[in-house]
């Protein structure tokens, strides 16, 4: 059964579209249509690219099982809506398509809007002047929309359908905002683990246990990405009161059609358009906002700090804020002024937690770091004067990372709360008088560690650091005996230009064969299984073989084409770099880009025919070690300073042709260097490990050393 769209012109499609539209790489996609004959052809195109119809792509995929139809169906409706934004009169098509979201949710979240009429919108205008008589949040909105546009509702219709509600349809629209190119709706957009983060050390999910009513509030809302998380994290049985702020009357409106949508009852949505804390926002339950942005050279550390200040006084004992703001002023460094201002904000008992983030988490200002405060009202509790300090900024902000952090908050400074009863991963506790007298940065990543721990990690650092001694003595005392000679002798002057041949066409001869790598999907690869995973990374030495790895059943159900190494394959690379490497064990995963080279087995030697002389045997002309070597020997293949690509590409290297006693000649040298490099490379690693053992336990006071005079 094909995909069905609203025929409104659906705008064509190019190969990276396809790509963002199926969620693989740009490069499948022109994999795909190379490999499958039956990919759709090509229904225009332009100066620079192939153009495609969105409703074949979409049926393709399905059919070739490359997508599931719920997963491809509401995909293929938003890129439609995106495309169609030019054909609309207004400004903001988003508008006008959540308005009619939130339109059939109040009438009938089952019901079509578009009734096959030609004046549907007509239609809808009427039943919009119902639901909204007081024009709060959608009734304008319709209005604009022209009589002949009722495509738009057509579209809406098929979206909803699709994405099985309109709860869902709707939050598809905010989640692909940036399609829409109206940069106040994505400009200050937060990614969704971050909001889930603020939502969980917010003390929503707590409060929501103790009382049967709770007012969550953000006095500057924007879409209200931090409010709908909180609203999730709450679930149905704890619908809450919603109470916000926001300067844009545009951004206010499409935020109580996103609350009402949601299930929030209309009684209980009240958002104004202000600039400031609403009067309505006082004594709240829960308080979520972000410190609106500013580039840099228009931040005012005094104006964050103030606005912190105003929704730590909103709140009451066992009321919680999160403030989300640039981490310059919240955890950097600051001048003598406001340093003082947040050294009064810490000393009032009104910090309880001070998270520092990673970069990315406002995906449309990459550059902007920032941090989140967690506040309360601590006078008189017995952890006043202390604060939780955490440092995620060296990390990703993954599912786990979230879960963990908000469990370090949770369990602090709460009722009950017991510090030996959990274990935190990531917060760490600071007295607020040993910060607030330095101008530097407030956070540390250091992990606490327990006085148990501490006596681990002395000991296991003690063993390590007596092993590593021991061994160094026994390499330094059998140095000589362990040290083989290399064999130098093998090579003598000459003067000739040797015989050699590129890789084509050896591989042309059946010489050397040549096999493409696989594209493994990242989650495809971590470090179980049973294959190991060799990409450019361990190719060129970023990584160590073996530290990806994929299950042998998943490998090949889901990779039923690709083939395995073989003992003494070289794997080579031209990306990012020229590289290659020796696969000697074998039966792994080369990952594309990376190539495998085969040395090819020999042919016997043939009888003759009659009056005819005999067909000798073929000479071996490389090893697995001389072939690695003399590929990229010359120089060749490098990348120019400025150049996207190396020059040249696997299949132009040439490679030196060596007679069979010379050939094993090179290869024999070849092995006595491995073989003393590798009791070199030994030697370094534990050097390298002894050293950052005795500087950890240095710094962490595991450690300390013994002075000569002691």
């Amino acid at each position: 059964m094909p995909v069905k769209v609203a025929a409104a012109s659906a705008p064509l499609m190019s190969m990276p579209e396809i790509a963002e539209l199926a969620r693989v790489k740009r490069e499948v996609v022109t994999n795909w249509r190379r490999r499958h004959r039956d990919f759709p052809d090509p229904a225009g195109e332009t100066a620079t690219q192939l153009l495609f119809d969105p409703r074949q792509v979409a049926n393709w995929l399905i059919i070739s099982r490359k997508k599931k139809r719920e997963e491809i169906e509401p995909e293929l409706s938003l890129y439609t809506l995106a495309g169609l934004e030019r054909l609309y009169p207004h400004a903001d098509l988003v508008a006008a398509v959540t308005a009619l979201i939130c339109l059939r949710y109040l009438i009938d979240p089952n019901e079509a809007l578009a009734d096959g009429t030609d004046d549907v919108m007509n239609v809808l205008c009427e039943r919009a002047a119902v639901v909204d008589p007081d024009d709060e949040f959608l009734l304008s909105e319709i209005r604009d929309i022209p009589e002949d546009a009722g495509w738009v509702a057509r579209l809406v219709d098929e979206l909803v359908e699709s994405a099985w509600g309109c709860h869902r349809a709707f939050e598809r629209i905010l989640a692909s905002r940036h399609r829409f190119r109206a940069i106040r709706l994505f400009g200050d957009a937060v990614i969704p683990e971050l909001a889930r983060l603020v939502a969980g050390v917010s003390g929503a999910r707590e409060r929501a246990r103790r009382t049967n009513s709770l007012t969550v509030t953000d006095p500057a809302a924007r879409a209200g990405d931090l409010l709908m998380a909180v609203t999730d994290l709450l679930g149905p049985d704890h619908e809450p009161r919603c109470v916000a702020a926001e300067a844009d009357a545009g951004l206010a409106r499409l935020l109580r059609r996103r609350l009402t949508v949601r299930g929030v009852h209309r009684a209980d949505v009240d958002v104004r358009v202000s600039t400031g804390f609403p009067d309505a926002s006082r004594n709240p339950d829960v308080l979520v906002t972000q410190v609106p942005y500013r580039p840099t050279e228009d931040l005012d550390p005094l104006g964050v700090l103030d606005f912190v200040e105003e929704a730590a006084l909103r709140l009451t004992s066992d009321r919680f804020a999160v403030v989300l703001g640039p981490a310059s002023i919240l955890v950097g460094d600051l001048p003598t002024g406001p340093a003082g201002r947040r050294a009064d904000l810490l000393k009032a008992d009104m910090v309880e937690a001070v998270l520092r983030l990673p970069g990315g988490c406002l995906p449309y200002r990459p550059a902007y770091e920032t941090a989140l405060w967690v506040l309360t009202q601590a006078r008189g509790s017995r952890w006043s004067g202390r604060v939780l300090l955490a440092d995620v900024s060296d990390r990703e902000l993954t599912a786990d990372v979230v879960r963990d952090l908000a469990e370090d908050v949770v369990t602090w400074r709460r009722d009950g709360y017991v510090p030996s009863a959990h274990n935190r991963l990531y917060g760490v506790q600071a007295e607020v008088g040993s910060l607030v007298g330095s101008l530097g940065p407030l956070l540390t990543a250091r992990r606490p560690t327990s006085p148990r721990e501490r006596k681990i990690d002395a000991d296991t650092r003690i063993m390590l650091v007596t092993q590593y001694g021991a061994d160094l003595d026994r390499i330094g005392a059998t140095a000589v005996a362990d040290r083989a000679h290399v064999r130098t002798e093998v090579l003598a002057a000459a003067d000739r230009h040797p015989a050699a041949e590129s890789v084509g066409a050896l591989v042309h001869q059946h010489r050397l064969i040549m096999r493409k790598g696989t594209r493994i999907k990242p989650g495809d690869a971590d470090p179980s299984g049973h294959h190991v995973v060799l990409g450019p990374d361990e190719v060129l030495g970023v990584r160590q073989p073996g530290e990806r790895r994929a299950d042998r059943e998943m490998f090949a159900s889901r990779y039923p084409n690709a083939q395995l190494t073989q003992p003494g394959d070289v794997l080579v690379t031209m990306t990012p770099r020229p590289g290659a490497i020796i696969d000697w064990d074998g039966y792994a995963i080369a990952e594309y880009p990376v190539r495998i080279l085969r040395i090819a087995p020999a042919k016997p030697a043939k009888p003759a025919k009659a009056d005819q002389p005999a067909i000798p045997a073929e000479a071996v002309q490389f090893t697995s070690r001389v072939l690695c070597a003399l590929l990229f020997g010359d120089g060749s293949g490098t990348r120019p300073a400025g150049a996207v690509r190396a020059a040249g590409n696997v299949e132009e290297q040439r490679l030196l042709l060596l007679p069979p006693g010379q050939l094993m000649a090179y290869d024999g040298l070849l092995a006595s260097i491995d073989a003393r490099r590798t009791l070199a490379q030994q030697e370094i690693d534990m050097l390298d490990e002894l050293r950052q053992v005795a500087t950890s336990g240095l710094i962490d006071g595991t450690l300390t050393l013994v002075s000569d005079d002691a």
